[in-house]
């Protein structure tokens, strides 16, 4: 799914009641840390920290290709340029969509690891709160660009409608 989330900030319930400011706080500084790493000019800070050896320890030029959508994907062959590979929270990536929950929760009951049911949709749904990312990053205007007709961007299978899991399960499955 070319808009999938990577990572989440995620909370229980039962730790949110009280403490919406704190969330607020949380989500304000991870959209300041992706403005920061989304400015050009801190890219090599960026791919010097996340290279370091007590992290994910590779040559701090591979994080800064993957950072700016150049990806060497065999030891022979050309890069390959796809500048959405990442997009740690440019375009609206990281707004929690719901319609991102249904299309996991799809894969999941698609991949029988999760049965067909409204209320395990319900809650997957439940756990994508755009509201509360509005609230604290402040809403957003329109339609964010680059986002595809269904949301999600899913490279491959039939077109996902969120309103019709059981519709793209079945479509999923092969001809017998």
């Amino acid at each position: 799914m070319a808009r999938a989330p990577e990572k989440v900030l995620a909370v229980r319930g039962a730790w949110l009641d009280g403490r919406d400011a704190v969330l607020q706080r949380l989500l304000r500084a991870l959209d300041r840390a992706a403005a920061f790493i989304n400015d050009p000019a801190n890219i090599a800070d960026v791919a010097k920290l996340v290279a370091a050896p007590h992290r994910v320890d590779v040559a701090p030029e591979l994080v800064r290709s993957a950072l700016q959508g150049t990806l060497r994907v065999s030891l022979h062959g050309a890069p390959r340029t796809a500048p959405t590979y990442l997009l740690v929270g440019r375009d609206g990536a990281a707004r929690p969509e719901p319609r991102h929950a249904a299309w996991l929760y799809a894969q999941m009951v698609r991949w029988r690891q999760a049965v067909l049911s409204d209320e395990v949709l319900a809650a997957a749904l439940s756990c994508f709160r755009p509201d509360l990312f509005d609230s604290a990053i402040g809403k957003r205007s329109g339609e964010v660009a680059g986002v595809p007709p269904d949301g999600v961007g899913a490279f491959a299978g039939p077109a996902f409608n969120s309103e019709d899991i059981s519709g793209y399960v079945k479509a999923c499955a092969p001809n017998k």
